[in-house]
């Protein structure tokens, strides 16, 4: 049974075996998630109170007052609070005990489900709010109160609350998915740089810079396809994000780089912090708080392609990495400013 817990939360589960291969496990949970569970927790009068929800049906188990003395029989209590949640479902002891004995023992890892966490986070909301009989470490009556809690995923599905959920998956025969073991995914390196080494873009004729120019922007268009393509099978990025990336993406290879900077991006150094700190924030009519740090995403997800994809080296992206932050910060400075000045205005 794999637990995706935040990094907050992760001290607690110190009595719990880490996952060894996590890339494996990713890949596991994708294929399994009604044996998967995320976790964070809230401190309500000094007293940490441990939140799960299933990454399938959402079943909620809440654990108080979860100290030093506690979190040594954490996989213990987990299994009573989920024989719990579970017959609360209405789900009958001997199908418990079967999902018990496949899930296996609890391993630990990073979390890997944003929506889950959202939920979670908004649960901690609504419990730090509430009056929570800490006496008790397995809190039954909130338990109770989520089960039949509207998700908008679960909804989607023709479920009204996560015991429906439940209820319905523990219908099917259970069984472990198999995971399948990728290939090592190779990024095709299709562009070539090679001959802008050598070209005085500063110093050359308009029109042979012309020529240079067009020829770059073609390998910028190969090496941006390459890029969605690694942000799609490799990162498993939605069409959506990736359309986003490649549209800011666009703008800095091929209006910021090509015409104001005349480099690849290859040897682009600290233009990345120029960029984001200065040109976007003055030149782009649109730029915002927003688009900024959508921006800043999309270029450190760039620059760490061409890292994997050995065009630039370990050095050279951490440098960028510290151009991005250092850009960001300017160009949150002075939107800030911006806006301020508007403000005065009215």
């Amino acid at each position: 049974m794999i637990i995706g817990a935040t990094k907050k939360a992760q001290p607690l589960f110190s009595v719990v075996p880490t996952v060894e291969d996590v890339e494996h496990e990713k890949r596991f949970v994708k294929a399994n998630p009604l044996f998967s569970w995320h976790a964070n927790y809230i401190n309500i009068n000094r007293k940490k109170v441990l939140i799960f929800l299933n990454d399938q049906t959402y079943t909620p188990i809440i654990l108080q007052d979860v100290n030093a003395k506690t979190k040594k029989k954490l996989p213990e209590l987990f299994q009573e609070a989920m024989r719990i949640a579970f017959e609360l479902a209405e789900i009958s002891s001997e199908k418990t005990e079967e999902y018990l004995k496949l899930a296996g023992n609890m391993q630990v890892t990073t979390t890997s489900n944003r929506s889950i966490i959202g939920s979670i986070n908004l649960m901690a909301d609504e419990l730090s709010s509430t009056k929570l009989d800490l006496s008790q470490t397995i809190n039954i009556n909130e338990m109770v109160f989520y089960s039949n809690y509207i998700h908008t995923k679960l909804y989607k599905q023709g479920y009204n609350s996560s015991a429906a959920a439940l209820q319905d998956a523990l219908k099917k025969p259970l069984k472990l998915e198999e995971v399948v073991e990728k290939e090592p995914y190779i990024v095709k390196k299709n562009w070539n740089y090679s001959e802008f080494s050598q070209l005085d873009t500063l110093n050359s004729a308009e029109q042979q810079w012309e020529k240079y120019r067009e020829a770059l922007v073609g390998n910028n268009e190969k090496l941006l396809t390459a890029f969605k393509k690694h942000l799609i099978v490799v990162k498993g990025l939605s069409e959506k994000t990736v359309k986003r990336h490649i549209e800011h993406l666009y703008f800095y290879l091929n209006i910021y780089l090509a015409e104001y900077e005349r480099v690849t991006p290859i040897d682009s150094g600290d233009s990345a912090g120029a960029f984001l700190g200065d040109f976007f924030v003055r030149k782009d009519l649109s730029s915002s708080l927003t688009s900024l740090k959508q921006n800043g995403s999309a270029l450190k997800k760039f620059y760490q392609f061409l890292y994997e994809a050995n065009e630039i080296s370990e050095n050279e992206l951490n440098d960028i990495n510290e151009y991005i932050r250092a850009g960001l910060e300017e160009g949150v400075e002075y939107l800030d400013f911006t806006m301020e000045d508007e403000a005065s205005w009215f």
